[in-house]
């Protein structure tokens, strides 16, 4: 699944394919950007802050949030230090012309968050988990499991003796259910919160998945617009699985790192403004536009789209309040 993506996104335009929040309506940028400002604010005072985005596509969500940032809080935005992680060389000019008209701040390309500098950090992952490697474990017996992956183009299962990192299972496994883990993001996520514990500063993971554990075979391939086999034809169709975000929580809270969420991404930007912004530009827009908003917002918050089977996850360092849409205690969320 890693070289198939890798090979994927460094080949064909991932667009042509589906499209993503920040390229439905600008109020997703703006709405996150309004978040970032309140949770710099609720920091120690700092004379630069990285905002970071993993997996930033086109750029056009840092666009927009840097747009915001410059006209609501210059005084945040003269201290930015914009970063994205992204390997795809393409992919890399394509947001450098994104963000062309913000040469007053220094920027960075950076294969992965590792490489990143260290120092107080805003990061914001919109559909990068999803496309993470997964391992899928199938269960044969009472404490018997295979794992099972493709060769050449063959499904293959192996037994195993564990799990590794097994999700918290709520209810009984049974003969023949598949159990996905992505071991690859469980570790970013860990390493990111204990970075966020000693640099100071936020995460933000939006991304289709489960506010509680499941299983099942969740990968899927999308290649020209439509679903197709993820077995065949190697990076030539984007590869996703869903995201358990259950597990996630349970890693950060691991650490010493605040764990804030799951909540539903169609709450999350109403809790955070979508129907008053919706409004403010309806007021000043065509009808045609008028009915492009409104279908945006249909989009990014019906249950039945986008609102329910996104969730959000906010990452933060030990000292930081609760965030805009996270203001319940922990324990309750």
């Amino acid at each position: 699944m890693a070289a198939a993506n890798a090979a994927y996104y460094g080949r064909k335009n991932p667009f042509d394919d589906f499209i993503t929040a920040p390229e439905i309506s600008q109020m997703f940028g703006e709405l996150i950007a309004a978040w970032e400002i309140a949770v710099i604010r609720s920091m120690p005072a700092y004379e630069q802050i990285a905002l970071v985005e993993l997996g930033p596509g086109r750029g056009t969500l840092m666009a927009d949030m840097l747009r915001v940032i410059r006209r609501v809080a210059p005084d945040i935005y003269q201290k930015c230090h914009v970063i994205f992680v992204e390997t795809s060389q393409r992919l890399r000019q394509i947001q450098k012309e994104a963000i062309a008209d913000h040469t007053e701040l220094s920027v960075g390309w950076y294969n992965t968050i590792d490489e990143t500098p260290n120092q107080p950090m805003i990061i914001v992952a919109n559909e990068f988990l999803d496309a993470l490697p997964i391992r899928q474990f199938v269960k044969i017996g009472s404490d018997q499991w295979v794992e099972r992956y493709v060769d050449q183009e063959q499904i293959i299962q192996i037994p195993i003796e564990t799990l590794p990192k097994a999700p918290i299972f709520q209810r009984p496994v049974q003969n023949g259910d598949v159990v996905e883990v992505c071991e690859v993001g469980q570790d970013i996520v860990k390493n990111l919160a204990k970075r966020l514990c000693h640099d100071g500063g936020a995460a933000l993971f939006i991304d289709y998945g489960y506010a509680s554990s499941v299983w099942g075979d969740t990968m899927q391939a999308i290649a020209n617009g439509e679903k197709t086999s993820p077995f065949v034809h190697p990076g030539e169709a984007d590869l996703t699985a869903h995201i358990d975000f259950l597990a996630l929580k349970e890693i950060v809270i691991s650490t010493d790192a605040q764990a804030f969420g799951i909540q539903t991404q169609g709450e999350f930007l109403k809790q955070l403004g979508l129907i008053i912004r919706a409004k403010m530009l309806a007021a000043h827009a065509s009808m045609e536009q008028q009915q492009q908003l409104s279908e945006a917002v249909y989009r990014l918050s019906d249950p039945s789209e986008m609102g329910d089977l996104f969730k959000v996850l906010a990452i933060a360092h030990p000292d930081i309040p609760p965030p805009p849409a996270f203001e319940l205690k922990k324990e309750e969320q």
